[in-house]
């Protein structure tokens, strides 16, 4: 079986691994808040792609905009998002969440409770994580709520990075146009996990939000027909990618605030011909996750287009930042919604 058919066998499975999960949290709709009324100007959309639908959308913010945008960004203490798990490959996070561990079984190493076979004390790798599952499993009453939570959210992580290196993971990973991340393996190519470093997400905060929310009824026909699921930063230091998904929404606006130098590009792999969508200073990316047809009345329910699936490249020199929001809509249906967007100038009022 090839790598696209083996994706589109386990690309329901795959729209669960971790860093794709949303949370169940009140959205933000775009019709009930009051925003103030920008200067007018032209926002020029340019078809990059008709199905899926990617739309290239310049001048979203003007330069001195975003600068206002990066310093609230700055001088706000943005909070990391707990919906992703951007450090799913990341030996340091691994060694955090062994230290924790251990923290949280040393009362039942220190009174003999846990054996000697199930020590966190053990040089083993999974040593803390075998001892906290023998506590919860054998002595729960002397282990914390709270403990507990935060244990099974490191047992989600660590099996998330196992799915991730399964024969499926695998075939999503290589689809990735970082080919610098694999290396050979006899006659085969493999992931080099080692270089593996992904951006780290934060919640935008929520005047950020009000700042930014109107664009979408002005890109979008039945602007308030759309709710935003989701709302986050992301920030890119030199290495750091990410890999290949499908966002769980019917649309995502992406905008960047500052690029990189080098690299960084929004790569979609299984387009014909791939394409690397390079990333300016004010503009932002408008594409489909959702099949064209559930826009129409006759929808009976959303269908993800494979051919959407995307990942940031990795930033080679510099650092990159980008806002991401994602779009569900929740409208009548209109069958030319996504045709009507293309190749049109709209003004932002």
């Amino acid at each position: 079986m090839n790598i696209f058919s083996m994706l589109c066998c386990h690309l329901d499975r795959f729209l669960l691994i971790v860093l794709l999960v949303i949370p169940d949290c009140s959205s933000f709709s775009v019709s009930n808040r009051n925003h103030p009324t920008p200067k007018p100007k032209i926002l020029p959309i340019t078809t990059r792609h008709e199905e899926p639908t990617i739309l290239s959308l310049s001048n979203i913010f003007t330069h001195e905009e975003v600068d206002d945008i990066l310093q609230l960004v700055e001088s706000s203490a943005l909070n990391p998002t707990s919906t992703y798990q951007e450090d799913v490959f990341s030996i340091e996070a691994w060694d955090a969440e062994d230290v924790i561990l251990r923290k949280i079984v040393q009362p039942l190493l220190d009174d003999g409770t846990i054996p000697p076979n199930h020590s966190a004390d053990s040089a083993e790798k999974e040593a803390a994580l075998r001892s906290f599952v023998y506590a919860v499993t054998n002595h729960p009453d002397r282990i914390a709520q709270d403990d507990i939570i935060v244990g099974a959210n490191i047992i989600q992580r660590r099996e998330a990075i196992e799915r991730w290196k399964s024969d499926e993971g695998l075939s999503i990973m290589k689809l990735s146009m970082d080919y610098d991340m694999m290396k050979e393996e006899g006659d085969t190519l493999d992931i080099d996990w080692d270089v593996i470093s992904l951006g780290k997400r934060y919640e935008v905060p929520p005047e950020l939000l009000d700042k930014i929310e109107h664009v979408i009824p002005t890109v979008l026909n039945g602007g308030t027909s759309w709710t935003t699921t989701d709302a986050t930063i992301v920030k890119y230091q030199e290495g750091d990618l990410q890999v290949p998904h499908i966002d769980p929404c019917d649309a995502t606006l992406l905008i960047c605030l500052q690029p990189c130098m080098e690299g960084g590009s929004t790569c979609f792999p299984l387009l014909d011909p791939p394409r690397r969508l390079e990333n300016a200073r004010g503009d932002g990316y408008l594409f489909f996750s959702s099949q064209a047809t559930f826009f129409s009345s006759q929808a009976t329910g959303r269908e993800r287009n494979v051919l959407s699936l995307h990942h940031g490249g990795r930033v080679v020199k510099g650092d990159k930042i980008v806002m991401q929001l994602m779009l569900e809509y929740n409208g009548n249906g209109d069958e030319d919604l996504q045709r009507n967007l293309m190749s049109k100038q709209v003004v932002r009022n």
